[in-house]
């Protein structure tokens, strides 16, 4: 398009990861409010109860009905984006927190960078540079000092089923980037956002269903505004922002940004709820950030 500016777009796109990766870090203290008085799998079922019809009616205002017009051979694709992006992403990520601890379920997710940096490179043809990969490993060591505090041993023996399910996470986030970056030329990313939202709300219903949940109405006010938090902020705003940036940047770079997640949560948890901040957390931050620009650097 006339006028546009390539390396301001790009300049936006970086901040836009920065921003809803922070959302994503912020996503685990509006869990923790909302766990207080429901399920994880209620919270979850909640987020996009809200989400999907929310974004329906927002898109149909701002784009009219034309933008949901897709190609019947394209369902299949947005099926497993849906399933990997949404259903079985959040139902297998909150069932695994009751059998891994927190610090290696925050450790593990990070694994799906690489997972989407050996999946680009296979099937979407994107270089697997030096720079990337040692970017990526020193980012992950960043992350392991961050959710560690210092204590970089992972304990595996009684939370393999749980850490096995957060693995299974992480390569599901990354079969989702994969077919993100391979339909999001053909579409408005709202149309793919849409269907994402709707195809996986629907897959959520039956583990709403099948799990104890209450009468939202008689949620406390704390819960309530975290679930809109996670409905907005963290799924409508976050995941169309990633969308865009699969469109615009390789998925290997997008993917990198997940580093921030862990590093996101503890400032946040610190400047909120008064979490002290280690030694450990400041030089696995300093690493996270140094990892990302040996990365993202061209």
């Amino acid at each position: 398009m006339a006028g546009e500016n390539p390396q301001q777009n790009h300049t936006l796109i970086l901040i836009g990861l920065f921003i809803i990766n922070v959302f994503w870090g912020g996503s685990f203290i509006a869990n923790a409010i909302a766990l207080k008085s429901m399920g994880p799998i209620e919270i979850a079922a909640l987020r996009f109860f809200i989400a999907a019809p929310l974004l329906a009616i927002v898109t149909l205002a701002w784009k009219g009905k034309g933008i949901f017009k897709i190609d019947l051979k394209d369902m299949g694709v947005l099926i497993i984006m849906a399933l990997t992006g949404v259903t079985l992403q959040y139902v297998i990520q909150v069932t695994a927190q009751n059998y891994t601890t927190a610090i290696n379920a925050s450790l593990l997710i990070n694994t799906s960078v690489f997972f989407i940096m050996f999946l680009s490179a296979i099937f979407l043809a994107e270089k697997l540079s030096i720079h990337k990969v040692l970017g990526a490993a020193i980012g992950f060591g960043g992350v392991a000092l961050l959710v560690s505090g210092g204590n970089l041993s992972l304990d595996v023996g009684p939370h393999m089923i749980g850490d096995g399910m957060i693995l299974v996470c992480a390569l599901l986030w990354s079969v989702y980037s994969i077919y993100g970056k391979k339909i999001a030329t053909k579409y408005h990313p709202l149309t793919v956002l849409n269907y994402l939202f709707i195809l996986g709300t629907i897959g959520i219903i039956p583990f709403y269903l099948l799990t104890p949940h209450q009468n939202p109405a008689s949620l406390p006010l704390a819960a309530i505004g975290a679930i809109v938090f996670l409905s907005i902020f963290c799924s409508i705003i976050a995941y169309l922002i990633y969308n865009i940036a699969l469109e615009k940047m390789d998925a290997s770079r997008v993917a990198l940004f997940i580093y921030l997640v862990p590093l996101s949560t503890i400032v946040l948890a610190w400047l909120i709820l008064g979490e002290s901040m280690t030694l450990p957390s400041i030089l696995g931050g300093i690493a996270v950030c140094a990892g990302m620009y040996i990365a993202e650097r061209r």
